[in-house]
């Protein structure tokens, strides 16, 4: 057995989010590229929850054969070691960083219906409404939610939080009209932007993002607010 040539058998990619969201469509397309590189098959699987550290927490444990890896982010692998009095992992001796996947920042969205179009519009409604507006992320610690917290922090106001197990759940909920804004993936967000179902307020990046050419940014808007998002296979 020792002398087989890895891999010999299916592999698999963790999700540690709920289907739809950013970080299980890049984990989509680089499954399927593995398994034209590797000869096997590589199933992704999605045990989504407590801001995606529960998946983490599975490949941490998993034997270090090569065959169970994830795909983290700022959240499940930075800032998960900092929220956390007592982290279920340590981001550096539990896992062995194999390669960065994407980097991009957030695009905050709202409603369709929702009450502002440009930055200036968001916050002054939200410093009129904090005790009934409410966003959505993809759990607590996640990366979409510590974005929208140092959001939050930058034009001093504070939200009602309402996590969930993924960006897919909170999209869907986002449509709905259930919450008001979340900080998405531009990627995951580009189709919904595109068909009118949720609306643009800025990009979080030191410049446009090509995703999204069209959508300003937080500084372009008068706003000194940056912050981005990294997703790595480990």
């Amino acid at each position: 057995a020792a002398a087989q040539s890895f891999p010999s058998r299916p592999l698999t990619l963790v999700v540690p989010f709920a289907a739809g969201g950013p970080s299980d469509v890049a984990a989509r397309i680089v499954a399927q590229g593995l398994s034209e590189k590797l000869g096997q098959q590589v199933v992704v699987e999605n045990p989504a929850g407590a801001g995606g550290t529960l998946g983490s927490l599975r490949v941490a444990k998993a034997p270090p054969d090569g065959y169970q890896f994830v795909i983290g982010n700022s959240g499940t692998h930075a800032w998960s070691q900092a929220l956390y009095k007592k982290p279920p992992y340590n981001t550096i001796t539990d896992f062995a960083a194999l390669g960065l996947v994407v980097e991009a920042p957030r695009a905050i969205i709202t409603p369709k219906n929702f009450p502002a179009n440009t930055l200036s519009e968001f916050v002054a409604y939200l410093k009129g409404n904090q005790n009934t507006v409410k966003y959505g992320s993809a759990g607590a610690g996640s990366a979409s939610h510590v974005s929208c917290i140092l959001l939050n922090a930058a034009l001093a106001v504070d939200i009602v939080h309402i996590p969930y197990r993924g960006l897919g759940p909170a999209m869907q909920d986002l449509i709905a009209g259930r919450i008001d804004y979340m900080c998405d993936s531009p990627s995951t967000s580009r189709p919904q932007i595109e068909t009118n179902n949720v609306k643009a307020i800025a990009t979080t990046g030191a410049k446009r993002t090509s995703v999204l050419p069209d959508v300003p940014t937080a500084r372009e808007q008068g706003l000194d607010f940056e912050v981005t998002d990294r997703k790595s296979v480990v």
